[in-house]
Formats: C-alpha cells, sequence, structure tokens
C-alpha cells in the first residue's frame, strides 16, 4: 500500500514534487496518482506542506479533480504556494483554527544567457494566469483580485480563507499536526508570519536540514537542499528526475500545449526527455493535417520548428495591439512590418514567396494555402487578436459576476436549476421504536445558453499599408461588448419587475415583501437600513419554512448614485463611542454597477452559502473567442467574435432589496 495512506486518508505532507531525505516527507504527483488508484469513492486528503515545485502541486490539483469521488480537503497546518493548489481541488476545505493558507506567484531561477532568462519569464506569466484561474474558479472571486493577491503574497487565516472562498468551513478542534511543516526554510518567502520565520531560523541554529524551494522550471535544479551540500545517491536520482520534468514542462509551455496535456507528457515520459520531446513533436504533427509523425528523436525539431516562429510573431503582434514592448525572443520582430512577419512565416513553413511585389505578396499571406497549418498568417493574427479581445474583456467584466455560481452547459437546452430543502431534524428514536423517513421539498428554476455574436475583418489594405490601429480598436471594442453583454443580461435580471427581479417558479417576484426579502418601505442606505437587512438575511428560512439558514450578507450591491454612500457604510472608522462603532466595517464587499437604479440597494449572501445567480458557458469556455477564415465578403482575413452565454436565477434565498427614498 502507499505511504501516503494512513487510516484510510491520504497524508500530503512536506515538500510538493520531492521527498525530503532528512525526515522522508514529501509527496511527488505520480506518489499521489498511484494512492488515489487504491482509494475509490469519497476521499479525505490531509494537507500540511509548505510549498513546492509549482508544477507537481498542479499536476496533483488535476489528479484530484479527476477522482471518482468526493474530495475533502483538511488543512493540518499549513497550505503555501504549490500546496494551496492542491488544497482548491477539494469539494470541501475545511480549516482548524491556527491553520494558514498562502498563495503568491510563481518564482524561480534561470542560469544562462539572457534569453533563458526571457523564456523562464514567460513560463512564469503563463503559470500564474493558470494558477490565477483555478483559485478564481474555486472561490468565486475576479482572476484581477486574485492576480493582486498572489502578487502581494497572501496569507489567511480560516476565517480570512473561508470570507475569501478558498476554504468551506472553520473548524474549531486543534488540528492534527501540532507545527507547520518543520523542515520547510519560510525564509525564502517575503511575507511569511513571524513564527514560521522563527521556525526556520532556530531549526537553521539546531544544524538541522531545511528546505527551500523554487517554483518554476529552469536550468538547474528544482528543490536546492541548503545542507546537506552534496545529496546523497538516492536523493540525487530524485533531484535528475525533476530536472527532466522541469525542462518537460518548460517544452510543453513553448509548444503552446495545456497544462491537462502537459502533465500526460510528463507521466508517460516516466524521466525520459527524449521521449517527452518525441511525443512532443507528434503532439504538433497531429495538429498539421500536412505534418508526420516521428519515431526518434531529432535534436534540431524543436529548435527549427515552424510553430517557434510562429509563437514569437503571435507575442509580437498582440505587444503591437496592446501598446506594449515586445519581450523575450518577440522582441526581434518589434518593428517588422505585417508582410515581413507574413513572409516569415511562409518560409517558415517551407513555402516558397512568388513575389516580393507588395500586393501579390499580401495576398499569399493572407490566403492560407491548402495547408491551413499552424504557422498561417491569419491563425497567429487570430491568436493575437483572441488574446488582447480577452484582456479587453477582463478589463470591462461586471462585478456581477461576483454573485453568480458558475455551471458548465454542454448545448443550448434549457437548464434546470434544482434546489433541495434542508434534511429534517433528527428526532430522538424511543427503544423498540421504528426510525421514520424524511421528507425533502424541491424548487426548480429554467434558464438557457444563447450565442451573441459579431463580424470584422482585416483587409488585404491594412496588411499593405502595415495599420493595425483600426484593428486594435474594434477588438477592444469586441472585448467590451462582451463584458457589456453579459452585464446587460445579469442587470436585467435584477431590474426586471420594475427591479423586483424575474417572476420564480412559485409565480412570486424574486424580491417580494410576502418572502421577507424585501424592505417593507424604502429607506436610504445607512447603518440602521443595513442592519434590517442583514436581519432579513438570517431570518430566512429553508424550503420546509422551517429550518433557520442564519445567511450571512456578503456583498453590497449599488448603482452609481449610492456609490459614496455604499463607501462610507463598510470602511473602518475609529469610534470615540460605542455607539459610533460601525457593525459592517470589514464584514461587506462592495459592488457597484451603474446599471442598477439609482437609490436602491440590494444585499447577498455568498454564493457558496446560498447562490441566487447562475450563469454559464458552452463546454467551459468563460470567455468571448474569436474565429478566422479567408476573406469572402471582403479581400483579407474575417473574424466573428463569439460569446456562449446565459444566465437566470436559482431561488431567493440569500437575497435583500431595499428600493431606495
Amino acid at each position: 500500500m502507499s505511504k501516503l495512506i494512513v487510516d484510510g486518508e491520504l497524508m500530503l505532507y512536506g515538500p510538493v514534487g520531492f521527498t525530503d531525505f532528512w525526515d522522508e516527507s514529501g509527496f511527488t504527483s505520480s506518489q499521489v496518482i498511484e494512492a488515489l488508484a487504491a482509494l475509490p469513492g469519497d476521499i479525505v486528503v490531509r494537507l500540511n506542506s509548505g510549498g513546492g515545485i509549482a508544477m507537481e502541486g498542479s499536476a496533483i490539483h488535476n489528479a484530484l479533480k479527476r477522482h471518482d469521488g468526493r474530495v475533502i480537503v483538511k488543512i493540518d497546518a499549513i497550505a503555501a504556494s504549490a500546496a494551496s493548489l492542491i488544497a482548491m481541488a477539494g469539494d470541501e476545505i475545511e480549516m482548524p483554527l491556527g491553520t494558514l493558507l498562502m498563495i503568491h506567484e510563481p518564482s524561480g531561477m534561470t542560469l544562462g544567457p539572457a534569453d533563458d532568462h526571457r523564456r523562464t519569464a514567460g513560463v512564469l506569466d503563463t503559470m500564474t494566469g493558470v494558477f490565477a484561474q483555478v483559485y478564481a474558479e474555486r472561490t468565486g472571486l475576479s482572476e484581477k483580485e486574485i492576480r493582486r493577491m498572489m502578487k502581494d503574497e497572501t496569507w489567511m487565516g480560516p476565517q480570512d480563507a473561508l470570507a475569501n472562498g478558498f476554504a468551506t468551513s472553520v473548524s474549531e478542534h486543534a488540528p492534527t499536526a501540532s507545527a507547520a511543516d518543520a523542515a520547510f526554510d519560510y525564509r525564502t518567502y517575503a511575507k511569511a508570519p513571524d513564527r514560521l520565520k522563527r521556525l526556520a531560523t532556530e531549526r537553521k541554529a539546531m544544524g538541522l536540514p531545511m528546505v527551500a524551494v523554487a517554483s518554476a522550471p529552469h536550468k538547474r535544479k528544482e528543490a536546492i537542499m541548503t545542507e546537506p551540500n552534496v545529496a546523497p545517491v538516492d536523493d540525487q536520482a530524485t533531484t535528475n528526475l525533476q530536472d527532466v520534468n522541469s525542462r518537460i514542462y518548460q517544452l510543453c509551455t513553448t509548444a503552446k500545449m495545456t497544462l491537462a496535456e502537459a502533465n500526460k507528457i510528463v507521466l508517460d515520459a516516466k524521466g525520459e526527455l527524449a521521449k517527452a520531446q518525441t511525443m512532443i513533436i507528434n503532439h504538433l504533427a497531429d495538429q498539421d493535417p500536412m505534418g508526420g509523425r516521428v519515431t526518434s528523436h531529432n535534436p534540431m525539431a524543436d529548435s527549427n520548428c515552424s510553430v517557434m516562429v510562429a509563437r514569437d510573431i503571435e507575442d509580437a503582434l498582440y505587444a503591437r495591439i496592446a501598446g506594449k514592448p515586445a519581450q523575450g525572443r518577440a522582441s526581434e520582430w518589434q518593428g517588422r512590418s505585417l508582410l515581413d512577419m507574413g513572409a516569415a512565416l511562409l518560409e517558415a513553413r517551407g513555402e516558397r514567396i512568388i513575389s516580393r511585389n507588395r500586393d501579390r505578396l499580401a495576398t499569399q499571406i493572407m490566403s492560407s494555402g491548402a495547408t491551413h497549418s499552424t504557422s498561417d498568417f491569419p491563425f497567429v493574427t487570430g491568436n493575437a487578436a483572441n488574446r488582447f479581445l480577452l484582456d479587453a474583456y477582463l478589463a470591462a467584466e461586471t462585478p456581477l459576476k461576483q454573485l453568480a455560481r458558475v455551471r458548465n452547459a454542454a448545448n443550448f437546452k434549457a437548464m434546470t436549476i434544482g434546489r433541495m430543502s434542508e434534511m429534517p431534524k433528527l428526532e430522538e428514536v424511543l427503544e423498540g421504536a421504528e426510525i421514520t423517513y424524511g421528507t425533502r421539498s424541491e424548487a426548480k428554476e429554467t434558464y438557457r445558453v444563447k450565442t451573441y455574436s459579431k463580424m470584422f475583418g482585416i483587409s488585404r489594405e491594412a496588411l499593405i499599408n502595415d495599420d493595425l490601429d483600426a484593428f486594435s480598436d474594434t477588438l477592444r471594442a469586441f472585448g467590451q461588448a462582451a463584458a457589456q453583454t453579459e452585464a446587460d443580461l445579469i442587470a436585467d435580471l435584477l431590474l426586471d419587475n420594475s427591479g423586483l427581479g424575474p417572476l420564480l417558479d412559485d409565480g412570486v417576484t424574486l424580491f417580494a415583501n410576502a418572502r421577507g426579502n424585501k424592505s417593507g418601505a424604502g429607506s436610504g442606505l445607512t447603518i440602521s437600513s443595513v442592519s434590517a437587512g442583514r436581519k432579513a438575511l438570517r431570518d430566512q428560512k429553508g424550503l420546509d419554512n422551517e429550518t433557520p439558514l442564519s445567511l450571512k450578507p456578503q456583498y453590497l450591491v449599488v448603482g452609481s448614485g449610492n456609490e459614496t454612500t455604499g463607501e462610507q457604510i463598510i470602511a473602518a472608522i475609529t469610534p470615540s463611542a460605542t455607539e459610533e462603532v460601525n457593525p459592517f466595517s470589514g464584514k461587506l464587499s462592495l459592488l457597484v454597477e451603474p446599471r442598477l437604479e439609482e437609490d436602491a440597494w440590494r444585499l447577498f449572501a455568498s454564493p457558496d452559502q446560498a447562490p441566487i445567480l447562475e450563469i454559464a458557458y458552452l463546454n467551459g469556455v468563460e470567455q468571448p473567442k474569436l474565429e478566422t477564415r479567408e476573406g469572402w465578403n471582403t479581400l483579407g482575413t474575417e473574424f466573428r467574435a463569439i460569446l456562449d452565454f446565459g444566465c437566470g436565477i436559482t431561488g431567493w434565498r440569500g437575497a435583500y432589496l431595499n428600493e431606495g427614498e
């Protein structure tokens, strides 16, 4: 049986991605996958780790997400860095009092020339974006907010983690582990709590070994043992395997493979770099109908592959469209004309330039030919455009999405939102009496995903004139339009029926006096009126109309007319008297949406506690996407921006409306 399984639970203690030679703590993704095979059904994962190799943490996170039962993560002492990524795989995440969770941006070291440092920076940027999506999906926070927290190296106790969505419950029971992962050198973190830094300092003073981990692929060892200086033979073999896996992840990132694809190659390669390189080349060949698979590794294949040229030009085009300086190898294309880039793509693919005449060259570049390979200019331009479109979309997102639970839609059929009532209370069973059945009531609402789209193009004339200004303006407008479409649809739900919301399955509007989630008379935004709203949420009953839900407001939602007052309501103040204490200081998050009424305001509980709003995207694509084709209506390349989105109300419990004065 796996050493990670103790009393039927998965014990993940020590550094992520390798085993500490001295105390034999630590775990790898391969060990976790092996252990999961022996643990079918619901499992408990006990976590106590100061961090480790970021991509190993990602592989373990994905393995837990694939598990066939519920995953209950119990943080026994600490889940920092890569370990916090693992924790996000839990269906339930429990943090006892005294435990810690930390998220930050991945970091790493590179020894080599400038281009190696630039490549590492690119890998780190990619990893940061991918991990931010994981945290955002789990917590419901925006990626922008998550990135800020990662950049700030955010440490959270149980209550903060619960409030931010990183934990689902706080336990008052003492954690199983009496101390945080003791072998980890917490001094490597900029903002580690003093008690952890003291732990590392005391361990160092006692002459005991410690582990310091760099969390991104680079050319040196992924894990550095600060003592002893020379690793034993078995430990050296483990370290060499980590070097190989780090290099494989770097190659997969360069080849623009997904995290899941990279994880599979690492597992299948089993530490053989040549085998991994062959699989990566075969993966790229499978994307190209005219390409061919290879059976042995060609050391020049990955360096001379046209995909590398396409990637660099894509990065350069993205930087130009976004008005940013190009980074890394892409900087070599800064200042080059669109025709130069297109011609380079043709040559990298092995095509002969038929003419240096600007008009004919533009026609050849814009017409992707018979191969439609990944090196075609329209495809590369589309990738760069899609990245900029996403930037504009994220920048314009409505804060109302923070109220929503996100759902994946498999098709465009109506989706039913079913809500079961709370289980009835347990009843005393008298001696010799039978146990009776409990019944639960159910409520249902429906909505469906719809498609929203527009077309535009980049003309042959724009290519010849080296003009991308109109193109970038159009992309920005389309990204903003996608975000505004979502905002309009969500706001329309709340504004339906003169602000009372849509009719639900019971024939009553979302907000109604009969439900007890609407103020009897409108009033201004004050401590007193918000307090009344909080009480209304606390007093709401479950579907059985008996069970008190004791819901806690998390969001104060206002229109632009109440923004300043809302800021005052949630602001921290230093009271000079008891009656001046602000009970909502630090307890509410303010969401301002100018589409809502000037005077009305609403309170919402956390969507994890009582979801009111649900949004859905087709096949999990949670953003607008661009599709390209050779121009037919215009001489050039045509693009269409598509957003498959839907939203609906899941129920009325968990929200409160005051229509204002």
